[in-house]
């Protein structure tokens, strides 16, 4: 039996303290092939301004603010960093020096989430040493779609040729991996019509949270007193960039006595969104603002709310969030991208779907004078469909099907 190996984790991001979905995503990768025996060494390539140095790991790599390969095709354009990432990591003039002195001598997969380092993974292959390595490419978008929506709604122009860009990269790693991977079977069903031969679906999940007595009897003093409903997001622009949209400019679907928490890095964008609408004094006494919050904290409140919101308009991939919501037993409103890969879970009762501003006002109303969604009982047939949502269940097969290639690669 071949026993497991060494694997490469490649990305733009640090995973030390993860903070969005890509970093959680990516640390359970890590622990899945950990569990399976495997030695596991995540570099990251990651851009100066976007981390603190206690988030950074001894072999992440940074990408400085002053380095030429900031520049795309010779210009300046807004959001395309992970795009210039590959070029600088995968450069004899860039960060390929260090990560070559870092990186162990015996590689036996190199796994890349995201196709931004695909550049570098292709580059380390071509070298002998790593010649027989596996490659794996973690597909948590489509991404050419995202980033045109992204360029648009910041008015940039003139980004045809990073669009370009980004399609063309993320098509060469899916054709070229030897396996890889999607978190719904829409854009599993997209990669197989790229021609991708080795496609599989290992979606998005939750690592379970226990909120301490403690905390939870603090929280309870801090929180409205009538039941309120939920919003915990990164700063990742599709979280906030439709919000204001998706509510139809107003929050007056939730009663004075209630609130919209908000919670994580996404809190400041919320703020400045609804600030700027024309019911602006009406929104802004409808949030309650935490930023983001240590984990006791936030387990707490997540304990505590009546029910979540999910104001996802648009985007690619599928939402860690939606998946905290569903297992949450909680109630859910939610829009119809918001369930993108988690559409086996709306029949449940205490699920809403807004199709838009008016469906997701009334849907809010509806939830806010219900009594408070009753715990499940161990071996319902619910609590049973929440267990598929963990980490530990979504990736368990990751590490055998890496496994199984490798035999077949040494055989």
């Amino acid at each position: 039996m071949t026993k497991p190996g060494t694997v490469l984790l490649l990305s733009t991001y640090p995973i030390v303290k993860p903070q969005h979905g890509g970093q959680v995503r990516l640390l359970n990768i890590k622990r899945a092939y950990e569990s399976a025996g495997w030695k596991v060494t995540p570099l990251a390539v990651y851009p100066e301004e976007g981390y603190q140095k206690s988030s950074i790991g001894p072999d992440d790599i940074l990408f400085p603010l002053d380095s030429p390969h900031r520049l795309f095709n010779g210009r300046h354009v807004p959001f395309v960093t992970d795009i210039t990432s590959g070029a600088f990591a995968s450069s004899e003039d860039g960060g390929l020096p260090q990560i070559l002195a870092s990186i162990s001598g015996q590689i036996d997969v190199i796994h890349v989430e995201q196709p931004w380092l695909w550049p570098l993974a292709k580059t380390l292959r071509e070298r002998q040493q790593y010649s027989s390595s596996l490659l794996v490419y973690g597909s948590q978008n489509i991404e050419a779609p995202l980033k045109r929506g992204i360029f648009n709604d910041w008015n940039v122009v003139e980004f045809e040729d990073a669009i370009e860009a980004v399609d063309r990269l993320e098509r060469q790693a899916a054709r070229e991996a030897d396996l890889t991977i999607a978190v719904t079977q829409d854009e599993v069903d997209v990669l197989t019509s790229w021609g991708t031969n080795n496609v599989k679906l290992l979606p998005n999940g939750i690592e379970p949270w226990q909120a301490d007595e403690e905390a939870i009897a603090e929280w309870r003093q801090r929180l409205p007193k009538h039941p309120w409903l939920l919003y915990v997001a990164s700063a990742h622009p599709p979280n906030f960039t439709g919000f204001a949209q998706v509510f139809g400019e107003s929050l007056g679907c939730f009663p004075p006595t209630s609130k919209l928490v908000v919670a994580g890095s996404v809190t400041e964008h919320i703020y400045r969104v609804m600030n700027n609408t024309k019911w602006s004094t009406l929104n802004l006494s409808r949030l309650q603002l935490l930023f983001p919050l240590p984990d006791r904290d936030l387990a707490a409140v997540k304990t505590l709310a009546h029910g979540f919101i999910l104001p996802i308009p648009f985007g690619g991939g599928s939402n860690i969030k939606t998946a905290e919501a569903l297992y949450s037993g909680a109630y859910v409103v939610g829009t119809p991208s918001a369930y993108r890969g988690f559409e086996s879970f709306i029949d449940l009762p205490e699920v809403f779907v807004g199709g838009n501003a008016k469906e997701f006002q009334r849907a809010i109303r509806d939830v806010l004078i219900r009594p408070r969604a009753s715990p499940l009982q161990a071996g319902s047939e619910q609590l049973e469909r929440r267990k598929s949502l963990r980490w530990d269940v979504c990736l368990a097969c990751l590490p055998a099907m890496v496994k199984k290639l490798k035999c077949e690669k040494c055989a």
